[in-house]
C-alpha cells in the first residue's frame, strides 16, 4: 500500500514539474542580440546589457511573459524573423520589404543615423556626393538597410560581407574602396579592436533619422501579442519609463519627434 501512494506521488510530482515547464516555455519569448553599443552591448561571457535589452524585458514582463536572449548576427535574425524561428529582434530598420513577415513594435522613439563612408586616411575627399560611389568597390552589411536609393541602385559595385568583422577586415585587405556604415561606433570599435588606424570617413554622408522599432515575427507562434506588446510599449514611451531606462544606463534617449 505504502508503495503505491509513493509511486502515486512520484507520478503527481512529474506531472506538475512538466506542466511547469510546459507553461513556462509558452509564456517566453525568443529573441535576438546583437553587439550595438551603447544601445546593446556584449560583455564578457556573452554577458547581455543596455536600454534596448530593459525596455523589450520590461514590456514583455508586464504582459505576463519573459525572454530567453541569443547573440546571433543580424542577417540571422532578420532571415528567422521571416521564417518565424525567432519572435523578436530590437532595433530592426523599418522599410517596406520587411513589412511583409515584421510586425513593427514601437518606434521607442527617432535618432540621427547618418550613413557615412569608411576610407583610407586622407582619402576623405574621394567621396564628395552619392555619383563619387559609381566608380568604387562599396563594402556593405549583408541585409542591412542604408537609404534610398542606395539600397535598390544596381549601378554601384556592392560586395557583401556578414557582420562589422569581416567588413572590416576586408577593407584593411584593399577588397573594398569604401565601406557604407550606419554606426559608425561600433566600426570604429571593431577597426581598434584590430589595431587598425589608417582610416577616416569621406566627406559625403546621408542624413537620415529613423525610428527605433523592435521586430515581432508575422509567422511567430506568439504574433497575436502584437497589439497587447505594442501597447505596453507605447505606454512606456508616454509614462517616460523609456527614456529613464536610456537615463539609467547613462545613454542619450532617441528623440519623440521624427
Amino acid at each position: 500500500m505504502r508503495f503505491v501512494q509513493i509511486y502515486h506521488l512520484v507520478v503527481t510530482l512529474l506531472i506538475t514539474s512538466w506542466l511547469a515547464t510546459a507553461t513556462a516555455q509558452e509564456k517566453t519569448l525568443q529573441a535576438d542580440f546583437r553587439p550595438r553599443p551603447p544601445e546593446m552591448v556584449v560583455g564578457e561571457g556573452e554577458k547581455l546589457s543596455g536600454p534596448l535589452k530593459d525596455i523589450l524585458e520590461e514590456a514583455v514582463l508586464s504582459i505576463g511573459y519573459q525572454i530567453k536572449w541569443r547573440v546571433v548576427p543580424f542577417p540571422k535574425s532578420l532571415h528567422d524573423l521571416e521564417t518565424g524561428q525567432v519572435d523578436l529582434v530590437p532595433r530592426v530598420v523599418h522599410t517596406k520589404e520587411r513589412e511583409s513577415f515584421i510586425h513593427y513594435l514601437g518606434p521607442i522613439g527617432y535618432q540621427d543615423k547618418d550613413i557615412q563612408f569608411l576610407v583610407g586616411k586622407g582619402q576623405e575627399e574621394r567621396i564628395q556626393k552619392y555619383e563619387d560611389l559609381r566608380s568604387l568597390v562599396v563594402g556593405v552589411k549583408l541585409k542591412t538597410a542604408y537609404f534610398d536609393p542606395f539600397d535598390t541602385d544596381t549601378t554601384l559595385h556592392k560586395e557583401t560581407a556578414s557582420d562589422d568583422v569581416n567588413l572590416a577586415r576586408m577593407f584593411i585587405g584593399g577588397r573594398f574602396d569604401t565601406v557604407a556604415l550606419l554606426d559608425r561606433q561600433a566600426m570604429e570599435g571593431v577597426l581598434t579592436s584590430l589595431g587598425f588606424k589608417d582610416y577616416a570617413f569621406a566627406n559625403y554622408r546621408f542624413s537620415q533619422r529613423i525610428g527605433n522599432y523592435y521586430g515581432l515575427s508575422k509567422k511567430s507562434p506568439l504574433a497575436s501579442l502584437f497589439p497587447q506588446l505594442n501597447q505596453a510599449i507605447q505606454g512606456m514611451i508616454r509614462n517616460g519609463r523609456v527614456r529613464a531606462i536610456y537615463q539609467i544606463h547613462g545613454v542619450e534617449p532617441p528623440q519623440s519627434q521624427p
